[in-house]
């Protein structure tokens, strides 16, 4: 028989709780920066101070979580290693409790629970979807008959169980994402792992032949009210995402962009089409119905008019950004409750704005992973949370219950500032504020919109006022490309001095090189725990082996290039132009002397090599990939980034042939740069804490973090054995045992780029050697300032569209920049 592969069932387990753990953590509002007077957490006014709660999982945890007033409800399941089954099970638990119960829900191996809603009377509804074969077809269209509210007659729902990965949503909801083929290579942006292991892919997967949707209604006891076959209703290939529940019990299912509006026992009234993506689909307390998309200018959210079948007036007061990840709930004692970036919100309705709750952050909550909240009756705020822990997915229930300053234990408090908060960092402060007994961090985003240069430069203005004026935060980040900037003036601090005093670090078990590209005149001004190489590739028998090119040798090439071969590939004149700069800022800035020299030679050469390429990149479809390209010729170089052995190893298959790491046209001896993985840090010269910020900076230096980079961010390590113990770990065999019984190598992953796929299997001594070699020649920083390649970008643009020759643009940029330079030094 012929082994066939349909959806497999979900292997997720909602564990018993583990622990309740009370914090000495607290929920505070932004604090003062470096040049303030002493600032602790006992001057505030008051805090949310949080009770942690985990429910642990082997996979999914707890999916499409509700809150019904002091009972939460999700939907899970455990995988039986005796019996080899998978079974769905509603849980529930009594907000205080330590252990959920749960009751079965009795579906099959090709369903899945898209969705739960919490109906007027509290009861469940829950959409399953289940995929059909053919030869289950016939038998599914036997068992669409609906169960009835009396009891008496059987429910009979088998053909369904669970196989999807949620995201939050509305309502304390999940958005449902199928899970298609769970151990199969699938292909994301170039560059990126997609595999699994080849022993756990199995041959001759077999398509579903349709689908149907079942809504489920469900007592609070987990009692099978009803269920209903709604496929007709929504029609062929519609995978619903939403479902929300009117006052006068009505159901209303989203997808993509239309809204299916149902009667209580899942007969279709009407739907309405939208001209854009829905993004949300929520009820208020008094049952109104809304609905969130994209409009022309911003994120709009709409009521929908029952009656008019369509939907009706925007709630212009209830947005406070534009774009953001809105998660929208039923308030207790206000009609909307809603968190967007890092903070919550609640509105009533015709409200001239929302009113902010709590910063997440400062309650040591990761936005990112928030899945549901709701206001307690007892006043105090329950937040849910999921995240990766221990190769297991953990739910976390938090309840943050709003205390006097002066009633928690006191911190100082540090600020973090920098233009955006990454998710790295954000988890380290996360991480620190729970751990730290004596200092605290609180953060300030200078770049609060987002959605115009305008905002962007802002922000950009007010942290340079800040940093340079004294009164900048004690902690800085630094991707922005202002190190140099910052250290001419003397505002940051030389992490030397702390490195050379801590008594588990020294500089010496960092890579030296790496190090020097953070230095300034021999100062180390900031640094990133992780970095990678940023590079472009060429072919031996193209360039010889090298590791640089010059402008004139490039140039040359380019003049010996047969018609339609293409040197880079998605190749613009601002892009190469831009690529050029960056590599090769220090040739053009002396922030130490001020001096600028974009009008010399070097940098018009660059204009006149840069206008070669075209304006815009003109995508083409029938073009060969990329693999093909770089085989046959007619594409000659590649720009890349490596940040692991693994990158390497895909790009030698691409190539077919050595390779030379060349990099952008430059006079230095190497052409590649060091680009920091994770935010590159540095450490205001005038905090009162300085003691505290080093604590935190060197979070990510120590050797635990340094060893498990491949788990706190990407990226190589710039501890010396942490690097080692990764190619160690590259170099390293997986075996399996085949059917029979020979031991087999396994590939550790797979990698796609484009139409190109390639199995990884261990990495061999002289793989690595290259990968060392390569980092070893890299001790120049990859530097990006947007407001030079802003200035760069719109002067050059006259010479590009031949309205003005390339000296007399060179001249104009040297004058923009010398100005900047001055300004800011």
């Amino acid at each position: 028989m012929r082994k066939t592969r349909r959806f497999a069932g979900g292997r997720t387990a909602a564990g018993r709780i583990a622990a309740v753990i009370t914090a000495a953590a607290v929920c505070l509002p932004f604090a003062a920066c470096g040049e303030s007077s002493e600032n602790t957490t006992a001057q505030k006014e008051f805090v949310y101070v949080p009770e942690y709660q985990k429910i642990s999982g082997s996979m999914s945890g707890a999916d499409n979580i509700n809150i019904v007033e002091d009972t939460i409800y999700y939907t899970g399941g455990e995988y039986d290693e005796e019996t080899q089954s998978y079974r769905n099970y509603l849980y529930s638990l009594k907000i205080g409790d330590k252990e959920p119960s749960k009751v079965p829900l009795e579906l099959s191996d090709n369903s899945s629970v898209i969705n739960m809603n919490t109906a007027p009377d509290n009861s469940l509804q829950i959409l399953v979807q289940t995929y059909l074969y053919e030869d289950e077809e016939e038998a599914s269209a036997t068992e669409t008959e609906p169960v009835e509210e009396a009891a008496g007659k059987e429910t009979d729902t088998s053909g369904i169980e669970g196989n999807t990965k949620d995201i939050a949503d509305t309502e304390g909801n999940t958005t449902a994402a199928a899970d298609a083929e769970e151990e199969s290579v699938s292909e994301e942006e170039a560059g990126t792992a997609v595999g699994a292991a080849a022993a756990d892919i199995e041959e001759d997967y077999i398509a579903p032949s349709s689908q149907k949707t079942e809504l489920m209604k469900l007592s609070n006891d987990g009692t099978v009210i009803s269920s209903v076959d709604i496929s007709s209703s929504l029609g062929e290939d519609v995978y619903a995402q939403y479902i929300v529940t009117d006052k006068d019990d009505n159901i209303y299912v989203a997808y993509d962009k239309t809204i299916y509006v149902l009667d209580k026992e899942g007969k279709k009234l009407f739907d309405i089409e939208l001209d854009n993506w829905i993004l949300n689909l929520f009820s208020a307390k008094d049952g109104t119905v809304f609905v969130g998309y994209y409009g022309q200018e911003s994120i709009e959210v709409h009521t929908v008019d029952f009656a008019g079948k369509k939907v009706g007036e925007i709630e212009k007061n209830l947005m406070v950004t534009a774009y953001g990840s809105y998660v929208f709930a039923k308030g207790s004692d206000t009609d909307i409750l809603f968190s967007v970036e890092n903070s919550l919100y609640s509105y009533n309705m015709g409200s001239e704005a929302p009113v902010e709750i709590l910063n997440w952050l400062d309650c040591d909550i990761n936005s990112d992973e928030l899945r549901s909240f709701a206001a307690l009756p007892d006043g105090r705020i329950l937040a849910v949370t999921s995240y990766w822990e221990n190769e297991s997915n953990t739910v976390e229930l938090i309840y943050l219950t709003k205390k006097k300053g002066s009633e928690v234990p006191e911190k100082k408090i540090l600020t973090y500032g920098a233009l955006y908060l990454s998710y790295d960092i954000r988890k380290q402060i996360i991480d620190f504020n729970k751990t730290n007994q004596e200092y605290r961090v609180e953060v300030k985003q200078y770049v609060q919109d987002n959605s115009s240069s305008d905002g962007y430069n802002e922000g950009r203005n007010q942290m340079n006022i800040d940093v340079i004026s004294g009164n900048g935060p004690d902690i800085i980040g630094l991707s922005d490309g202002s190190i140099a900037k910052y250290a001419e003036k003397g505002v940051i601090e030389d992490l030397y001095s702390y490195m050379d005093k801590d008594p588990e670090l020294n500089r010496e078990d960092f890579l030296p090189n790496i190090l020097k590209a953070f230095e300034v005149d021999g100062k180390l001004c900031a640094i990133s725990p992780g970095f990678y190489v940023n590079t472009v590739l060429a072919k031996v028998s193209d360039v010889g082996e090298r590791e640089s090119i010059t402008l004139d040798e490039i140039m040359e090439l380019v003049e010996r290039l047969p018609e339609g071969t293409d040197l880079y590939e998605y190749a613009t004149k601002g892009g190469i132009l831009s690529n050029i700069i960056m590599m090769n800022m220090d040739e053009y800035i002396n922030w130490s002397t001020g001096e600028c020299n974009f009008n010399s030679d070097t940098f018009i050469k660059a204009l006149e090599f840069s206008n070669n390429f075209d304006m815009a990149f003109n995508y083409n479809e029938d073009k060969p990939g990329t693999a093909s390209r770089l085989h046959d010729g007619s594409l000659v170089m590649l720009t890349a980034s490596i940040s692991g052995v693994q990158d390497y190893q895909m790009y030698e298959g691409m190539f077919g042939e050595p390779i030379a790491f060349v990099g952008y046209p430059t006079n230095r001896k190497t052409g590649s740069t060091v680009g920091g993985s994770g935010e590159m840090l540095g450490m205001n010269a005038k905090s009162k804490y300085k003691d505290g910020a080093w604590q935190f900076i060197r979070m990510g230096l120590t050797k635990e973090a340094q060893e498990n980079r491949d788990e706190n961010g990407w990226g190589l390590p710039i501890m010396k054995s942490a690097l080692e113990a990764q190619f160690e770990k590259d170099m390293e065999k997986e075996y399996y045992e085949n059917e029979n019984g020979e031991k087999v190598e396994q590939l550790k992953t797979s990698w796609g780029y484009g139409d190109f796929q390639m199995d990884i299997y261990a990495a061999t001594e002289e793989q690595v050697e290259v990968v060392r070699n390569l980092i070893e020649s890299v001790d120049t920083l990859y530097q990006y300032d947007e407001q030079i390649m802003n200035i760069i970008s719109e002067e050059a643009a006259a010479f590009f569209e031949g309205q003005k020759n390339a000296k007399d643009v060179a001249e104009i940029i040297q004058n923009r920049i010398q100005i900047y330079v001055n300004e800011n030094r």
